[in-house]
């Protein structure tokens, strides 16, 4: 602080004014060069404030840059007001000098920043205008920037038309729950991955796009950033490459029934012709036609359960021992007669399934079945069941001719058997069981050893009310 005389003379100052323009107080005294300056820099001040009295402005602060004695240049900020006697008349100038050099610096520095924040975002923005996938960023949900592809996907003319717009205004009202858990993902601390989405474009049109989000700080402030890419014409087309699969099996499947059901209606019909020609009837030819007649019911009756095989009975917990051992005692007659012996290796507890008790006998029905087929001079038959945390495992195992890998790889399509007289539907029924119990089965099988079926299946724990 000083006060000054309005002549520009100093007239008292303290010793922080002292230090801080880099003079002791005897130099601020003698009229070297440095302070004969420094004197008419004040004296400047003066007369401005002597301007500013009389246009009542009191008092005044401005900045003003000043060089030490050592060459440092410091901002100053000075305060001049006037002091005043007891009736009113000036005396002197009242003078504050504070030293904000520090504080410009950071300001400066700031600045800098600031302006090398703004060149980089604009770079940045740049980068993702050339980009050729879809960019977006969000804040609490409102879109923030689009990329020029973005705006062309949606059909926006410019970015205007979208910007400050909710994204539920452009994902599709199907696929809000998908946003939300998204979100909640992220208040959560979880990743949150990538996503696809049905979104309305501007002009009407639906899309898909799929892409992935991470978390960015944009103008300042946290936002998302979207990548995504428009899906719409790959699912086209792997709908229509599904369609024309589901209709290639179609014929495929029309074709085996023609050539299945042609056979015997072949023989049927010429049965028939050989009765309308004959003079006495031939219980032979009753016979024939007859059988022929229970192997379309036969074809159809498969066709019907591999269509709908779930239609007729409701799922629940199953004993599967219990199911096994009722299947054994079924097929023990057939067995014996086959010269054939089927030993089960069980677990003494009961493992618990959930399911459909009669479907899951059609299929270790028809894995034993086929396990007899497969052995013409006697043999056995394994039954084993080993359990895990996640589900239990029963293996089907026969002494019989056994399969190739070709053999193996053929099973499941459509008519296709390693039998004389099988339709090759049986194994697509057990397949198709299986998977709707949320299980596999899998073929192991050495020419002239023998086949495992194996049949992987989940477990529950033991239930209160389980299906008789």
């Amino acid at each position: 602080m000083t006060l000054i005389s309005f002549d520009g003379t100093l007239l008292k100052w303290n010793s922080a004014l002292s230090a801080l323009l880099g003079y002791d107080h005897n130099e601020l005294l003698t009229p070297s060069s440095s302070v004969r300056t420094l004197l008419s820099q004040i004296r400047e001040i003066a007369e401005l404030g002597r301007s500013l009295s009389s246009l009542n402005i009191h008092p005044h602060r401005f900045q003003q840059n000043y060089y030490q004695p050592t060459g440092h240049l410091l901002s100053l900020e000075i305060s001049i007001s006037i002091i005043s006697d007891a009736n009113g008349a000036p005396l002197y100038y009242f003078a504050q000098f504070e030293n904000k050099t520090i504080n410009k610096h950071m300001e400066n520095q700031l600045q800098e920043a600031e302006q090398n924040l703004q060149e980089k975002e604009k770079s940045f923005l740049q980068l993702l205008e050339g980009l050729p996938l879809t960019v977006v960023i969000t804040a609490n949900g409102i879109i923030q920037y689009v990329n020029s592809a973005g705006l062309q996907l949606i059909h926006a003319e410019s970015l205007y038309q979208v910007l400050g717009t909710s994204t539920n205004n452009i994902v599709d009202f199907s696929n809000y729950s998908i946003l939300q858990e998204r979100r909640e993902r992220y208040y959560s601390g979880n990743t949150i991955g990538s996503v696809c989405y049905l979104i309305n474009c501007l002009n009407g049109q639906q899309k898909y796009v799929d892409g992935f989000t991470l978390p960015i700080i944009f103008n300042g402030n946290m936002a998302f950033i979207g990548i995504f890419k428009d899906i719409s014409q790959q699912i086209l087309e792997e709908e229509r490459l599904i369609q024309s699969e589901k209709l290639s099996t179609a014929g495929q499947l029309a074709a085996g029934i023609a050539h299945e059901i042609r056979n015997p209606l072949t023989a049927i019909n010429g049965f028939m012709k050989l009765l309308r020609s004959s003079e006495r009837m031939n219980d032979k030819y009753f016979f024939i036609i007859e059988s022929e007649l229970k192997r379309i019911e036969f074809i159809v009756n498969e066709l019907l359960v591999l269509s709908k095989p779930q239609t007729t009975h409701i799922s629940k917990p199953v004993d599967l021992l219990s199911l096994l051992e009722q299947v054994t005692t079924l097929m023990n007659g057939q067995a014996a007669l086959k010269n054939l012996k089927i030993l089960p290796v069980c677990a003494d507890q009961p493992i618990w399934i959930h399911g459909e008790a009669y479907q899951l006998k059609q299929v270790f029905i028809n894995l034993l079945k086929n396990a007899m087929e497969a052995m013409h001079h006697g043999g056995n038959i394994y039954i084993h069941v080993h359990t895990t945390e996640s589900g239990s495992r029963i293996s089907v195992q026969d002494e019989g001719c056994g399969m190739t890998e070709e053999q193996i790889k053929a099973l499941g399509k459509p008519f296709y058997t390693t039998k004389e007289t099988g339709t090759g539907l049986g194994f697509m029924i057990t397949q198709n069981i299986v998977h709707n119990h949320g299980g596999a089965i899998t073929i192991e099988s050495v020419p002239e050893q023998g086949t495992t079926f194996t049949v992987t299946i989940p477990t529950i724990l033991e239930p209160e009310v389980a299906a008789v």
